[in-house]
């Protein structure tokens, strides 16, 4: 068998889920997912057709695969291992030339027949942590991007709680999926400065944004032709599961990130261009 640790995130559990599945077709093995008990997104992932999620590793001998050597378990003399994935398998080497097949593991979804353009704000935590924070794209280079598109109107798919003028109170308050140490954070004046300089920022092209859940958020996004998004893996795998004809992805990726940053906006698919 081949199981896959799933860590925290929706997007990551994608990378996860796809990297395991293309080990198992490979070997020709039952795939299984491991998660925590109570793990918010596992009622999510089974709306994406993603099952056999497990919250206790069976006590087998396991061949361990991380991110150095994904590449090299696809080799026939591995075939009678069982292998634990334990990792992000965020390399886009890894799937591009099987995107086709990859589609075919998710439930379909009916193309819009509009111009429209889907753009994918990530917000809560990353407007948080410092490291991150002081190399998010500013506002002014997001509606460059946007305005690098031939579209009719404009749709927000974000995880904050509100579209509108934040206090630093409000942010505060709000509930994340993943928690930020306060000593790890940026001061909330700045992150509300930041986000309603946003707000203001695409008030003219009065953006169409509703609240969804995940899933239902990951495949609306996967029913345009024209997506931008900037470094998450969610925005990620909704665009390379969708038909897009033109798809912005912010070009340095996760530049806090250094030598490790994976560089997914790297991918050379049709239509795929990077911003920053």
């Amino acid at each position: 068998m081949v199981i896959a640790k799933l860590t925290n995130g929706f997007g990551n559990n994608i990378f996860q889920y796809v990297a395991a599945r293309q080990l198992a077709e490979f070997h020709n093995k039952k795939l299984f997912l491991l998660a925590d008990p109570g793990y918010y997104a596992i009622d999510q992932l089974k709306q994406m057709q993603i099952e056999n999620i497990i919250t206790e590793l069976p006590k087998e001998p396991y061949h361990q695969i991380n991110d150095n050597n994904y590449l090299t378990s696809f080799s026939d003399s591995l075939s009678n291992q069982n292998f634990f994935l334990n990792g992000y398998f965020e390399n886009h080497t890894y799937y591009g030339k099987n995107i086709d097949i990859i589609k075919n593991w998710f439930p379909k979804v009916k193309k819009r027949k509009d111009n429209d353009l889907v753009m994918h704000f990530r917000g809560t935590d990353r407007l948080l942590y410092n490291n991150i924070f002081s190399h998010k794209a500013e506002p002014q280079a997001f509606l460059r991007a946007v305005e690098s598109f031939n579209f009719n109107r404009l749709h927000i798919v974000t995880d904050m709680p509100t579209w509108g003028h934040i206090t630093v109170s409000e942010l505060k308050n709000m509930s994340l999926h993943v928690g930020v140490p306060s000593h790890l954070r940026i001061a909330p004046e700045k992150s509300v400065q930041y986000f309603n300089s946003f707000i203001d920022t695409f008030a003219h092209l009065d953006p169409i944004v509703e609240k969804r859940s995940i899933v239902e958020d990951f495949n609306f996004i996967r029913t345009f032709d024209n997506i931008l998004f900037e470094h998450g893996t969610l925005g990620w795998w909704a665009a390379a599961l969708s038909e897009a004809s033109s798809v912005g992805v912010y070009g340095p990726w996760r530049a806090w990130k250094g030598n490790s940053n994976k560089n997914l906006s790297n991918i050379n698919l049709p239509g795929w261009f990077k911003w920053e």
